[in-house]
């Protein structure tokens, strides 16, 4: 799973955005505005399932998200 998938799906989960689709775009989004420097292809590899699951149980469904820490968190 990638990283801004992982992502998109803690957001879906809380419904902060729907569809994954539109919540992948809105990380993306998020990561060109807080890091212009960096690059968003770079950044967004895949993440291993088992770690990407326990982050998902983790967040569950969390009122809040902040996506530019959670950015930050998988780097």
């Amino acid at each position: 799973m990638k990283k801004s998938t992982l992502i998109a799906t803690c957001l879906v989960n809380s419904n902060m955005v729907k569809p994954v689709e539109v919540a992948e775009r809105q990380v993306e989004k998020v990561f060109v505005e807080e890091f212009p420097n960096a690059n968003y292809l770079v950044w967004n590899t895949e993440i291993d399932e088992r770690i990407a699951e326990g982050k998902i149980r983790a967040v569950g469904r969390a009122s809040r998200i902040d996506v530019r820490m959670f950015i930050q968190d998988l780097w």
